[in-house]
């Protein structure tokens, strides 16, 4: 039988493969330790070896892909109250859990002015 020499991965395109794989799983760890994104997802490097010989089957070109599958930013939600200004429509986020409550820090404010700041200000917890 004869004996085979094996290419080292790690001395391909002077290093280049074993420096694109190397970047690509950085970019798979950052992702793992970024706070905004699920973190048990799985994320996945594909890594694509494309050989394609000439003619004469002793010259081979090889092409390496590496692809990344990362796990997504979480997305973001908020709540938007829509109403209209004349003919303008204005929009604006409702801070608020509930919007037929409204906060006592307005009731307040707007009693004070009412009665002329004769209402104390209480202190209130978080």
């Amino acid at each position: 039988m004869k004996e085979k020499e094996i290419l080292d991965i790690n001395e391909l395109a002077g290093g280049a493969v074993q420096e694109a794989i190397t970047f690509a799983l950085g970019e798979i760890f950052e992702n793992i330790k970024d706070p905004n994104t699920q973190a048990e997802k799985a994320r996945k490097l594909n890594i694509t070896l494309e050989l394609k010989p000439d003619e004469t089957r002793q010259i081979i070109k090889m092409r390496t892909t590496c692809r990344t599958v990362l796990v997504p930013v979480n997305s973001i939600t908020t709540q938007l109250l829509l109403d209209r200004d004349g003919n303008k429509l204005v929009a604006k986020e409702l801070l608020k859990n509930d919007p037929n409550q409204i906060d006592f820090n307005e009731i307040t404010q707007e009693k004070n002015i009412e009665n002329n700041n004769k209402i104390l200000e209480m202190n209130k917890e978080a």
